[in-house]
C-alpha cells in the first residue's frame, strides 16, 4: 500500500509509535466477531498524547482514515503467507518513525506457520533500525494442558506431536526474546515463565487495563430487554465459546440448575463460535457439543455474537459473571470489562495465578476478601457451592466493590502511561544476565542487532 505523501509528512516523526495489530472497526471499539486483541489495542492507544500509526488487517479492501491522532493503515489480511511482507513495505515508507509496538498471540493472525514468520520479519526489522516491543497477549509452555483446545487426543501420535509443539513453543520465545528490545506480558506469573527463556531484565508486565468510559444502565431495564424478570438471578459466562475458556463447564454446571436459594436462575453464554477457530473440525466438534446442551436445557441461553452496543445490557442485567477457565495463558480482556461495568465474579483454581499482581493484592486485603471466597475447583459441585456463597451473604457487595477498585487502579490511562514510559526508556542493547546458558545465546546472536 502506497501512503500519500502528505500523510508521511504529517506522521513520520520520531516521536511516532507505530503498532502493528488486528483493530476493529472505524468508529468501534468493542466489533462483533473481532478479537479481544483488537479492542486491546485501540484502548491502549487511544490515550498517548503523541501521533501513532496502527498498521491493521482488512478485510475486502486496504483503507487508510485517522481517528483522532492515530493514522490506521489497513494494509494486511490474517492467515496469507505475504503478510509480513505487506507490513514490512507499508513501515518501511516511514523513515523516521522507528519505534515499533507489536500485539502478538498465536491465534489471531492465522496459521501457526503464518504466526511464527513474525520472527524473520522482527530480524530484519531490527536490521533496519526499528525499535521492537512485542506484547505477548499468550504464554504457552505446556501445551497438554490446552488439550481439548488444540484439538490433541490421548494417542501417542499427538502425545508426540504435543511434545514437539512444546519445543517450538519454547524456540520461539528464546528467538523473540533475542531480536525484540522489549517483550511486555499482562500477568506477572506470565513473565516468570517466559524467564526460563528470555532475559528477565526484558520481559515487562504491564497488567490488562479497563476501560473506564462504560457505564451500566439500570438492572431492571436491562432485563426489560432481555426479557428477565427482576428478581431472577442471571449468571453470565461471556465471550467467545471455546474449551480453554471452559463454555462447556460452564453449560454443563448450569444446564439443570433451575434455581439458587430460592431464586429461578438464567444462566447466559453470552458469545458465539470462536472468530480464530470455527473452521477447524474438532472444534465444530465442541461448539456443537455445547449449542447442544443449550438447547437441551431450560435454564440456559446462548445469544451468539454481541453487538458493541448490546454488551451494556447484558453486563448490566447480570448478578454474576464465572470465570471457570482451564489454564492461565493470558490475561482475560472479559475480566477487565467486567471490572469496568463493576460486576460480581468467580474464577477457577487455575486463574488464581493473576493474585500475584499487587493490586489485586492490595484491594483484596482492604475489602478483606480472600482468595478462596471466590475461587473454585473445575467441578460442578464446587462452583455452584462457590456461586452460592457469593449470592446469599455480603460477598456479593465486596466482590462488586473489588472490581470498581480494580476500576479505578487499571484505568487505560495509566496503562497508557505506562506503554509510554517503557516505549521512552533509554535502550540498552544487551543486558547481562546470571543465566549462563541465556548469557552464552545472547552473545553469539547479539552482535548482529
Amino acid at each position: 500500500m502506497i501512503i500519500p505523501k502528505r500523510l508521511i509528512t504529517q506522521y513520520d516523526t520520531s516521536e511516532t509509535l507505530v503498532m502493528i495489530s488486528l483493530y476493529p472497526k472505524k468508529g468501534e471499539r468493542y466489533s462483533t466477531g473481532v478479537s479481544g486483541l483488537a479492542s486491546y489495542a485501540k484502548n491502549v492507544i487511544t490515550p498517548m498524547n503523541h501521533l501513532t500509526i496502527v498498521l491493521a488487517d482488512y478485510d475486502k479492501k486496504p483503507a487508510i482514515y485517522k481517528e483522532g491522532k492515530t493514522l490506521v493503515v489497513r494494509c494486511f489480511q490474517t492467515n496469507s503467507p505475504f503478510m509480513w511482507l505487506d507490513i514490512f513495505r507499508t513501515l518501511i515508507q516511514f523513515s523516521h518513525a522507528k519505534n515499533v509496538l507489536i500485539q502478538h498471540d498465536f491465534s489471531v493472525y492465522g496459521s501457526m506457520i503464518v504466526s511464527a514468520l513474525i520472527v524473520p520479519f522482527l530480524t530484519i526489522l531490527r536490521l533496519f533500525g526499528f525499535t521492537i516491543s512485542i506484547v505477548l497477549h499468550h504464554v504457552v509452555t505446556d501445551i497438554f494442558k490446552l488439550a481439548g483446545h488444540v484439538g490433541l487426543k490421548n494417542t501417542f501420535f499427538d502425545r508426540m506431536r504435543g511434545h514437539v509443539y512444546n519445543i517450538l513453543f519454547k524456540g520461539f520465545y528464546t528467538l523473540v526474546g533475542v531480536v525484540s528490545t522489549n517483550i511486555v506480558v499482562l500477568e506477572e506469573s506470565l513473565k516468570t515463565r517466559l524467564s526460563s527463556v528470555i532475559l528477565k531484565q526484558k520481559i515487562t508486565t504491564i497488567p490488562h487495563g479497563v476501560d473506564t468510559s462504560l457505564t451500566t444502565i439500570p438492572k431492571k431495564d436491562a432485563r426489560t430487554v432481555l426479557g428477565i424478570k427482576k428478581d431472577d438471578y442471571v449468571i453470565m459466562f461471556f465471550g467467545f465459546v471455546n474449551w480453554f475458556k471452559g463454555a462447556d463447564f460452564f453449560a454443563d454446571t448450569f444446564s439443570d440448575k433451575s434455581h439458587i436459594l430460592g431464586k429461578k436462575i438464567h444462566g447466559i453464554i453470552a458469545g458465539g463460535e470462536s472468530s480464530t477457530m470455527k473452521g477447524r473440525t474438532y472444534y465444530q466438534t465442541f461448539y456443537n457439543s455445547v449449542a447442544k446442551t443449550v438447547c437441551s436445557s431450560p435454564t440456559l441461553s446462548m445469544t451468539g455474537y454481541i453487538l458493541q452496543e448490546d454488551i451494556q445490557t447484558y453486563f448490566s442485567a447480570a448478578d454474576l459473571v464465572v470465570f471457570p477457565y482451564r489454564n492461565c495463558m493470558t490475561a482475560s480482556g472479559v475480566l477487565s470489562l467486567t471490572f469496568s461495568y463493576g460486576k460480581p465474579f468467580i474464577i477457577s483454581q487455575p486463574l488464581d495465578e493473576m493474585f500475584e499482581a499487587q493490586d489485586f493484592k492490595k484491594n483484596m486485603k482492604e475489602l478483606g476478601l480472600s482468595i478462596g471466597d471466590l475461587t473454585f475447583d473445575l467441578k460442578k459441585e464446587s462452583c455452584l457451592a462457590c456461586t452460592e456463597n457469593i449470592l446469599k451473604n455480603g460477598l456479593r457487595d465486596k466482590m462488586r466493590n473489588l472490581s470498581i477498585q480494580m476500576r479505578e487502579t487499571r484505568d487505560y490511562a495509566k496503562t497508557a502511561k505506562e506503554y509510554q514510559k517503557l516505549l521512552s526508556a533509554p535502550k540498552h542493547r544487551w543486558v547481562v544476565t546470571p543465566n549462563p546458558k541465556l548469557a552464552k545465546l545472547y552473545s553469539a546472536i547479539g552482535m548482529l542487532f
